[in-house]
């Protein structure tokens, strides 16, 4: 019961708050691994990540087990990775409900997609005519013109 000439206290709303803390050279993705792509045209493998990493390995370093991109900008689960444009861009789709398009050779993000409301599971290319798709949990399937 508040009292006279004061308002009653508003219940406290609980906020958590996590931070990921983490060496600068990781060679392993800190949780499971949802996607592989293949880029044959820069012979790099690319694993898309729960830790929110998509990392390329170089395939003639697989043996020594290092990567030697790391591609960071979702913050979520990247759940596929596609290659595009004959090697020259990557696209990346997260559960965070976003799309990503890097730039292969210099690991930057080049554009932020945003058009799905639910996490965005799988993803294909049609070299032929340039366009990518995404399909995710809002039952929605897009199309993207990659020119």
């Amino acid at each position: 019961m508040a009292q006279a000439g004061r308002a009653a206290a508003q219940p406290r709303q609980k906020l958590t708050v996590s931070y990921i803390i983490r060496g600068e050279n990781e060679p392993d993705h800190r949780g499971g691994i949802n996607s592989l792509c293949y880029d044959k045209y820069n012979k790099r493998l690319y694993s898309a990540g729960r830790d929110g990493i998509i990392r390329g390995w170089n395939i003639s370093t697989v043996q020594q087990k290092r990567n030697d991109i790391q591609l960071e900008g979702h913050t979520d689960w990247v759940n596929d990775v596609i290659v595009m444009d004959k090697g020259r861009h990557l696209l990346s789709g997260s559960s965070d409900t976003s799309l990503k398009v890097w730039g292969a050779q210099c690991g930057q993000c080049k554009a932020s997609l945003r058009a799905h409301r639910d996490y965005v599971r799988t993803l294909a290319y049609a070299e032929a005519a340039k366009v990518a798709v995404s399909a995710g949990l809002d039952s929605q399937v897009l199309f993207w013109d990659v020119e």
